[in-house]
């Protein structure tokens, strides 16, 4: 299947590698983004086009298209993009990377992206445009809703909800049975063991409440 992958940050070009060498019949043709941020033509040897044409270019009914944007806006960029592009006629694929350990019966959602290292466990829940860092563990019944980013290293224990747009951050641990309310940021290495507050920012062990909410932090790139 022919692919465009969005964005031409690290994350991108990281997409671009796993899925060049995936053995599931993937083929990068291109790369598209806005054409406010769009300062090359070619990114590893490919084209890269201007989101507002892409269709023009790589039409839908022969390409597929991978937005693996990380975090910024607490998650409201790639879910306005996966918007946009549906509108287009893209279909959004799911991708699970070489490494990746998933039961065989998960349901795999639009723009759900499993990087190398990742499992899952059984009964467990990834609902659409998630991305899951390379190592980060989802155990068994858990859910992690729309439009959410797991963070290398991460631990989520069993039977935890995580909320639409959490951003769970590098080494996080999220202890068994926790409810996570939507729009958290969880900070690398923080210990979650009660449940927290919509738009919270948590930090320490165990995870504290910090006096910043969450949609009010900056995507470091």
């Amino acid at each position: 299947m022919d692919i465009v992958v969005f964005g031409l940050a690290n994350t991108s070009s990281v997409t671009w590698h796993l899925l060049t060498h995936s053995s599931g019949g993937y083929r990068v043709v291109g790369f598209t983004v806005d054409a406010a941020y769009r300062d090359t033509d070619r990114l590893h040897g490919l084209p890269v086009v201007d989101f507002e044409q892409v269709e023009t270019v790589f039409p839908p009914a022969d390409c597929g298209m991978l937005i693996p944007l990380g975090w910024k806006e607490m998650n409201r960029l790639r879910m306005r993009k996966v918007a946009q592009a549906r509108a287009k006629g893209y279909e959004l694929i799911p991708f699970v990377a070489e490494g990746a350990i998933i039961p065989p019966d998960l349901q795999l959602n639009p723009n759900v992206i499993l990087y190398p290292g990742v499992v899952v466990g059984p009964f467990a829940q990834i609902r659409e445009n998630c991305s899951l860092r390379t190592g980060a563990v989802l155990s068994h019944h858990s859910r992690v809703d729309t439009h959410c980013l797991v963070g290398p290293g991460a631990t989520i224990a069993g039977d935890v909800h995580v909320g639409e747009r959490c951003v769970i951050g590098t080494g996080a641990v999220i202890r068994d049975s926790i409810r996570v309310a939507p729009g958290c940021f969880i900070g690398a290495g923080a210990v979650v063991v009660s449940d927290t507050r919509e738009n919270g920012f948590y930090l320490g062990v165990p995870a504290r409440l910090q006096p910043t909410p969450a949609d009010q932090l900056k995507e470091v790139q």
